[in-house]
């Protein structure tokens, strides 16, 4: 990608700075964007993976479709399981209703899982395998 569009991205999406490290970021999630592959974005606290998340999304042929950014940290563990992947009705006790999960509400958009190592390892099994097998 050129310089011109790294910095139509870094207006569109509020990006300050010009460190080659940074212009490097913004020019693979371009690449990864124009994919339908699953991409995994690490960083620190607050190093912006959200907003690449957004990037990609924005740029990409799902970008018609939904968008949800979700804090797996923030999730009751018992309720995790359900929110992510949905129940039907009488599954457990108190699902009076069936409920479509955040991978079922997102299909044809993308879903953004942040701080995933904060989820229980059994969900985080199931996630696996869900992004090995689509």
């Amino acid at each position: 990608m050129n310089n011109q569009e790294i910095q139509s991205v870094k207006l569109r999406y509020g990006i300050i700075g010009s460190a080659p490290a940074l212009n490097y970021a913004i020019n693979v999630a371009m690449q990864v964007a124009a994919t339908d592959l699953t991409v995994l974005i690490t960083g620190e606290s607050g190093s912006g993976k959200e907003s690449f998340s957004k990037i990609i999304h924005s740029l990409s042929v799902r970008k018609h479709g939904q968008f949800i950014a979700i804090n797996c940290g923030a999730i009751p563990e018992g309720t995790i399981d359900s929110e992510l992947f949905g129940h039907e009705k009488g599954s457990f006790t108190g699902a009076v209703d069936q409920r479509k999960g955040y991978f079922e509400t997102t299909n044809g958009g993308t879903i953004f899982l942040d701080e995933i190592g904060e989820m229980p390892m059994g969900t985080q099994a199931r996630l696996l395998r869900v992004l090995e097998n689509g």
